[in-house]
């Protein structure tokens, strides 16, 4: 019998740290559970439960809000179902609860598949794909999409983990990230214009400690590396901890500490999501870092989780 999340897609590799182990729920293509011997990496749920705060979800076709659930396109304007009710906000797209298909299974790597089938607030048809690859380093994460529409399709992706470091309390562990640019938005978390980070409360270079700050923001203008890649990185003050890369299709990054995640055996939740998207906000009504799909082009970006150990 399906549970609340699915069938379960469990990996595994031997590294020179340990058995790193992870585990994929078909609702929503979810990371549920990643661990490297006895450090849980990511704030995993029950397989019968639904997941608390769309906990490891896919987001597609469109990040975080979209303003009233409405935007335009050809002159029409498009609905989609609210799911932020306080807010009147459609949230993270369309696929949060999609059972997707299983397109390829190893012992280490799994890819599934969701077809975004031309919903009315949504008039297109864009084949979706996630693999989850357990590698030496940590975890690969492959996002595809391809338009199968016979126009071109806007189109957004992400992905919402909450990640922790378990041989130290979340509380206690620094997020940093050398962000240049935050979204700022109004009281119902729609962009309404962007702002230098550098000496600001939203200056993550030095970092902050996830049990004395709550934020819940959008960054962007994210310095690469020599890999064309970008960092966020959750560490205890003694340098252990993850790096959650992004490649250059990734053009923000949502970082999410809530102070309401829902309790474990009456004992408070410190989380930590990090979030790689590839558009801003709101970017079907914005077009900030939206992509244009033409009929049969394909998008494919990366990201993950390297061990700092």
């Amino acid at each position: 019998m399906a549970d609340a999340s699915g069938e379960q897609y469990v990996l595994s590799l031997e590294t020179e740290h340990g058995q790193l182990r992870a585990t994929i729920a078909q609702v929503g293509a979810s990371l549920r559970q990643l661990s490297i011997g006895s450090i849980e990496l990511v704030e995993p749920y029950s397989a019968d439960q639904e997941r608390p705060l769309c906990a490891g979800v896919i987001m597609s076709p469109w990040v975080n809000r979209l303003d009233g659930g409405r935007w335009s396109h050809d002159g029409v304007q498009l609905e989609n179902p609210i799911t932020i009710l306080d807010q009147n906000n459609a949230n993270h797209g369309l696929l949060l609860d999609r059972h997707y298909d299983l397109a390829e299974k190893s012992e280490s790597e799994v890819t599934l598949s969701a077809l975004i089938d031309s919903p009315a607030g949504y008039p297109f048809e864009v084949e979706t794909r996630v693999t989850y690859s357990l590698t030496s380093r940590g975890l690969e994460v492959t996002q595809s999409a391809k338009n199968l529409s016979a126009v071109r399709a806007p189109y957004a992706t992400g992905a919402h983990p909450y990640f922790k470091f378990s041989e130290i309390d979340t509380a206690e562990l620094i997020l940093s990230s050398d962000a240049e640019t935050h979204t700022v938005v109004d009281e119902r978390q729609i962009p309404i214009s962007e702002a230098p980070t550098l000496g600001t409360k939203f200056d993550l270079r030095q970092g902050l400690t996830v049990g004395e700050n709550f934020i819940d923001e959008d960054f962007t203008d994210l310095p690469l590396d020599e890999n064309k890649r970008s960092h966020v990185y959750l560490k205890s003050t003694a340098g252990r901890g993850i790096d959650v890369w992004q490649d250059s299709s990734f053009k923000h990054v949502v970082i999410f500490t809530p102070n309401y995640f829902p309790a474990i055996n009456g004992e408070k939740v410190y989380a930590a999501a990090i979030e790689p998207s590839t558009a801003a906000p709101n970017a079907l009504n914005s077009g900030k870092d939206l992509i244009w799909l033409a009929p049969g082009q394909v998008f494919v970006g990366k990201w993950g989780v390297d061990l700092v150990l």
